[in-house]
């Protein structure tokens, strides 16, 4: 996984950062060769975020203010990464491994998606599904009526746009909407 680490004040993640790479595992930071808290500054296409990002995680101390060191974090939570925040002592997120701490990460992320969308529609639907993966949201509609051509594609432009106000960052999104049929027993 491509796991880009954030810290607080530096070398908090040191541990950290050799945990994931001896894990098969690719740290990535947002700090600069000059202990600046932005590798973006100079050039945009050195932010880490212009690639792949599966997990952001926050390295920090508790109790300690916030700083520049974790503007990271800002940027990480616009593009809707999956993050996690670790203290000194933690074990990795709500799980012992890194792809539990993502997977948890990521359901959370989906959710404020589906939350968007469902807010959006303000009608009936049966369920909700989304995925987000790089460059790329997937949402599933579900409804118990069939519906036009034309309502689909009013439904799918409603979800779209919610998607798009939430996420301006991803550069496709995909909406399907399917018919639950009753089950017949």
């Amino acid at each position: 996984m491509e796991v880009l680490v954030i810290e607080s004040s530096p070398g908090i993640a040191d541990t950290l950062q050799h945990r994931l790479v001896r894990d098969g595992h690719t740290a990535i930071t947002c700090n600069d060769t000059h202990g600046g808290p932005c590798k973006g500054i100079v050039s945009h296409e050195q932010c880490p975020l212009t690639n792949h990002i599966d997990l952001a995680v926050l390295a920090r101390q508790p109790g300690v203010e916030r700083s520049l060191n974790e503007m990271g974090a800002v940027c990480a939570a616009r593009h809707r990464v999956p993050m996690v925040t670790l203290y000194p002592g933690d074990e990795f997120g709500p799980g012992v491994s890194t792809e539990i701490s993502a997977a948890v990460a990521r359901r959370a992320v989906e959710a404020e998606y589906a939350a968007v969308v469902r807010r959006q529609l303000r009608q009936d639907v049966d369920d909700i599904k989304v995925e987000r993966d790089y460059q790329r949201v997937h949402v599933t509609i579900s409804v118990a009526e069939a519906l036009s051509a034309a309502a689909m594609h009013r439904l799918s432009d409603r979800v779209r746009q919610a998607v798009r106000d939430h996420d301006y960052y991803t550069p496709v999104i995909d909406i399907s909407v399917v018919r639950t049929v009753p089950r017949i027993d």
